[in-house]
């Protein structure tokens, strides 16, 4: 099952079930974080009864942490005999404190406040991609697992990963590395990466691009099976309209020629 999560503002995933049911034990997800998968008609949190019949069991919500309010006290010290408080700051006080002026006062900290927003997430924001959105997303997921090989073989060769089964294509960026010379270094480098993954060579130094590039390989497949669901075989297949009339042309042709010829036999005995 592939779960996508709307978070940020953007969607995300695939993910797997386990992977989901992880995090929600964790506290790294939120159980009111809108999902959706194959088959759903639109989004729901991850704490729905739909997901509960998936096999999800999500805790409650987080509940929205109140703003810490910091009361600061200041303490003035107290006049002595000796100062005087001057006429026009107790006018200052006074006004302050009369009704027109604690008015303003409690108007201007209502407007400091700020006011409780609802989410900014439109209904757009909930619907599945469209066939072209994923025809699109499938383009720039190729073009990025194309680049693979040579990420693979340029981390194998920095981290100093040597095996029999790679040493040739490792010779071969060695030798261009030699020389100083940068032209064909990155077709080298893809070479020694594909011999990395012939050879089924695992390798921590490897782990993060290898996971990444199993990642899109994943997200691929799913885009595939999804195309294929919305009608993308019959879009390729689909025989163009002129080549229907072209057939019934030919049809048309050949049955006006049998009528022919068998008048041209009637009339001749």
């Amino acid at each position: 099952m592939q779960i996508y999560l709307f978070q940020n503002g953007k969607q995300e995933g695939p993910f797997g079930l386990p992977r989901i049911a992880a995090r929600l034990v964790s506290g790294d997800l939120d159980s009111a974080t809108p999902a959706w998968r194959d088959g759903m008609t639109d989004w729901h949190p991850l704490h729905h009864p739909v997901w509960a019949e998936a096999g999800i069991v999500a805790p409650p919500p987080k509940a929205a942490e109140a703003p810490v309010e910091e009361v600061v006290t200041a303490s003035e010290p107290e006049p002595t005999a000796t100062e005087s408080v001057a006429p026009e700051e107790t006018v200052s006080s006074e006004s302050e404190l009369s009704p027109d002026g604690a008015e303003a006062v409690v108007a201007e900290a209502k407007e400091e406040q700020p006011a409780h927003a609802f989410s900014n997430y439109r209904e757009d924001d909930f619907k599945p991609p469209s066939y072209d959105e994923m025809e699109e997303e499938m383009a720039q997921l190729r073009a990025k697992r194309e680049t693979f090989p040579e990420l693979i073989g340029r981390q194998a060769f920095e981290s100093g990963l040597r095996d029999e089964e790679i040493e040739e294509a490792w010779s071969e960026v060695e030798k261009l590395k030699a020389g100083g010379s940068g032209e064909g270094l990155p077709e080298a480098f893809a070479g020694l990466g594909r011999a990395v993954m012939a050879a089924g060579i695992t390798d921590p130094a490897l782990d993060e691009v290898r996971e990444e590039e199993e990642e899109i390989s994943d997200r691929m497949l799913n885009l595939q099976m999804q195309l294929r669901r919305m009608g993308g075989g019959n879009r390729v297949k689909k025989p163009s309209p002129w080549r229907k009339w072209i057939i019934l042309l030919i049809f048309a042709l050949f049955m006006g020629g049998l009528v022919t010829a068998l008048v041209f036999f009637e009339v001749i005995k």
